[in-house]
């Protein structure tokens, strides 16, 4: 990509050539280019690789959380996870963090 920025190629250009949506290479731009104003690709696979693993956000089911443990003792249970998410819904009505979609428990099982 540097070598296209350097032969004057534009945005457009260079995701054509690289089979990329010129917006994915507009925040590639933005995210790794440095105080110089020039694009720092070693750094920038530093920075890759240091987010590979990197979980985005907490999960409301991580096992540290309160959360878990209620899901896993009505799961024990033998209750559905629309009876579980019901359950949530109706002991937090009013705290979003405390409650889970029947669909989020279909996918964690």
């Amino acid at each position: 990509m540097l070598l296209m920025r350097g032969e004057g190629c534009s945005l457009r250009a260079m995701a054509r050539k690289l089979h990329r949506a010129p917006s994915t290479l507009s925040r590639e731009l933005a995210r790794n280019t440095g105080e110089a104003g020039t694009y720092d690709a070693p750094q920038a696979g530093i920075r890759a690789r240091g987010l590979r693993f990197k979980p985005r956000r907490n999960p409301k089911r991580a096992p540290h959380r309160v959360l878990f443990g209620v899901v896993e003792h009505y799961l024990r249970e033998g209750g559905s996870p629309e009876q579980i998410a019901g359950t949530l819904k109706r002991l937090w009505p009013h705290e979003r963090e405390r409650t889970v979609s029947h669909e989020t428990l279909y996918n964690a099982l």
